[in-house]
């Protein structure tokens, strides 16, 4: 007997998902058009000058000249980034706002969404403006001895880049994701948040406001913070991703659709390309949506497990799924990745926690434990999943969403898979 399909029930017809698409066309046209014109007013001449702000430096040396230099990527005040080069002794610019000169000849408009690389000239530091988040950065950095350490908890905290040392070692233990601000992170923010503000909003309440629903006000207020959040770190595409899908799943769960769906995922995605054009070809964003496509998936086929099975096999399945995406972008495997799920498990201790001595003053408590963690060896192997592979892979994941015995034809491919490591 062929397993029942999934049901649609945030559309009720066909035309309904066409007319919300066609909507978002224009959407996504218009602000495509905004990108070309800005795009056009950036390559008019040869020269172009631009305030930006430095995100990442970093020093490589040339296989060639065996001569160093600086690779900066740099984000433009008008929204777009570059990388860029610089063959001067520089000092930190880390996070440092500039004016910097490029030369635009080669650029096109695909690169110009995607992140392009230009020659640049004439780097002026500004004046540095102490802000906000320079203060909590400071706040948390001055917690740690060790470099690595300050690295490790301002990028999970405030989205900071890492450099190449801590990327190879989250690599190696396969913990990328758990360092990349997602929907987990922003899950438990608002946890915290909502317990405590209850009590306090229930006090008031009880007074002044009885008629008041709680969940609907703390939630506004909340999406309303997480925004500020947002905002704070930049709209890192996975953050942005993830805090859409809050706001989308809020407004439907609120008129009592069905949240855990491959249609609030569907208009999640067309609504942010919609809104920013360039998460089109941002990796951060795609591999977010594909983590959330592997939770939905185990959800709506294993919901009739029970809670405290679902919280073990969906770290394991998501792994699992997750490794043929992530080994087509990133060629690594380490046998050391294959207990990154149990890391999974404690970090939903772990964040909360490092959150709390944090902000306490005692972050560093930990660093021993994760610098012996870090310190981990083993043999790397260099396997990038082949692209008739990934095909097939992903047709097998649209069909297990209709049917689940596609669920094992994908469990079967990931066997396939670790034979061809």
């Amino acid at each position: 007997m062929r397993d029942k399909p999934f049901e649609l029930n945030l559309f009720d017809n066909y035309k309904e998902v066409s007319v919300f698409a066609f909507l978002m066309v224009l959407v996504f046209s218009f602000n495509l058009y905004q990108k070309y014109t800005l795009f056009k007013e950036v390559t008019a001449s040869k020269f172009y000058t631009t305030d930006a702000k430095i995100l990442k430096q970093y020093k490589k040396v040339s296989k060639k000249t065996g001569r160093s230099y600086f690779v900066l990527k740099v984000k433009s005040v008008d929204g777009y980034s570059f990388f860029t080069t610089n063959y001067e002794d520089l000092r930190d610019i880390n996070a440092r706002e500039i004016s910097i000169g490029i030369i635009t000849e080669k650029i096109d408009f695909k690169s110009f969404l995607s992140g392009f690389y230009a020659p640049s000239y004439g780097i002026k530091l500004h004046e540095k403006e102490i802000k906000f988040k320079d203060k909590i950065s400071s706040y948390i950095a001055n917690q740690h001895e060790d470099a690595k350490m300050k690295e490790l908890f301002l990028a999970l905290f405030l989205a900071d880049p890492i450099s190449k040392d801590l990327r190879e070692d989250v690599s190696f233990l396969g913990i990328s994701h758990l360092i990349a601000i997602s929907g987990f992170h922003l899950g438990v923010l608002f946890t915290i948040l909502y317990f405590l503000f209850k009590n306090v909003y229930i006090f008031f309440q009880n007074r002044y406001f009885p008629y008041r629903n709680i969940k609907f006000d703390l939630t506004i207020l909340i999406l309303a913070l997480l925004f500020a959040y947002l905002s704070l770190l930049g709209y890192v595409p996975s953050v942005v991703r993830s805090f859409v899908m809050m706001a989308v799943g809020f407004f439907l769960y609120h008129r009592s659709f069905k949240i855990v769906s491959f249609e609030v995922l569907f208009v999640t995605i067309l609504l942010i390309l919609a809104l920013i054009p360039e998460f089109l070809f941002s990796i951060g964003f795609w591999f977010s949506v594909s983590g959330v496509f592997y939770i939905y998936l185990f959800l709506i086929h294993f919901s009739h497990l029970k809670n405290w099975q679902i919280f073990l096999l969906l770290n394991f399945w998501v792994y699992i799924t997750m490794i043929p995406v992530v080994n087509y972008i990133f060629p690594i495997f380490t046998f050391h990745q294959l207990y990154s799920t149990f890391l999974t498990m404690l970090f939903s201790i772990f964040y909360p926690l490092e959150m709390f001595l944090h902000i306490v003053g005692f972050g560093d408590l930990l660093d021993g434990v994760l610098l012996w963690l870090f310190s981990r060896e083993g043999e790397i192997f260099m396997f990038k999943t082949p692209f008739w592979f990934l095909t097939l892979y992903l047709v097998f994941s649209f069909f297990a969403i209709f049917y689940k015995r596609f669920i094992f034809f994908l469990l079967g491919l990931n066997l396939v898979f670790f034979f061809l490591v």
